[in-house]
């Protein structure tokens, strides 16, 4: 069932081997041109997870369009909440969530999202959460155009999965098999992921981009956060410490007591005291820095 949050106005764009990406954008009220904000989902996440369509309401409704994003290989199709496309899933890499994300980039620097708004090209950060908050530190570690980055939770390397066992199910399978706790879905990783990261694996060495990236960085984590520890966080502001600005760009802030949704859960059924904190520091910290 999607999310209640109804978007202002939604785009389709071309993604990796030619698949759809779909963006929901929420738009501020009023004129003028506001900056905008390119929502990340995680691993198993989509455009209307949990409180991403929340999050960004929160956003449009201060000032800063945003636009909840699913990867053209999420598997998740439409608006349901179940992994129809799982095949898709299945052929996902970090090469493909990278390609998407300079498709969303180019045609927010062409002012193609949206017709009902006039959005500053010139004024685009990124929330990431969990693997999109990887792929936001990859991704803004090689694009200018990227002028500020919030991850919550963020990954710190991008192949996850013990060796042993991946190695088993490939030779097996030819695929890793996993359960979505939620929806009791099998779903598949396949052998692609793993031959990318180990044939190329400074591209998606997610702390290798840490130590290089120079923009305005805030990283919210929760310390009792069982899916991504807290840790991960401190180890990328450790690879941060050793940019070109000593770290100077980069900012932790800590929460206590909560976990890797903030105490939220899918759907959204409330606002935690957790959310409610994350979300008000990434409202400062884009307002500051986009």
């Amino acid at each position: 069932m999607a999310s209640k949050v109804a978007p202002d106005d939604t785009f389709l764009l071309r993604g990796a081997d030619g698949e759809e990406i779909a963006g929901d954008l929420y738009l501020p009220a009023g004129e003028g041109s506001p900056p905008l904000v390119l929502i990340l989902h995680g691993f198993k996440g989509f455009k209307h997870w949990g409180f991403f369509p929340t999050l960004a309401r929160g956003l449009a409704d201060n000032g800063i369009a945003a636009a909840a994003v699913s990867l053209s290989h999420c598997g998740v199709h439409g608006d349901t909440d179940l992994f129809n496309r799982l095949d898709l899933f299945e052929r996902d890499t970090w090469g493909k969530r990278l390609f998407d994300l300079r498709q969303v980039v180019e045609a927010a620097a062409r002012g193609l999202l949206t017709d009902k708004c006039e959005l500053d090209r010139t004024r685009l950060g990124l929330f990431g959460h969990s693997m999109g908050g990887g792929l936001g530190v990859l991704y803004a570690a090689r694009d200018p155009r990227i002028r500020a980055l919030v991850t919550l939770a963020a990954i710190s390397t991008p192949n996850r999965f013990p060796p042993a066992e991946v190695d088993a199910h490939l030779k097996a399978y030819g695929h890793m098999k996993l359960t979505n706790a939620r929806t009791g879905q099998e779903m598949r990783v396949g052998r692609s992921f793993f031959e990318e990261v180990s044939s190329n694996p400074e591209a998606f060495d997610i702390r290798r981009a840490a130590s290089r990236l120079e923009v305005p960085w805030l990283l919210i984590h929760g310390v009792d956060d069982q899916s991504v520890a807290f840790e991960e966080s401190l180890a990328l502001l450790e690879a941060a410490n050793s940019n070109g600005l000593g770290g100077a760009n980069t900012r932790l802030l800590s929460i206590e007591n909560t976990d890797h949704v903030l105490g939220t859960r899918h759907p959204f059924r409330r606002r935690t005291a957790e959310f409610v904190q994350a979300v008000d520091a990434a409202l400062d910290f884009f307002n500051k820095h986009l």
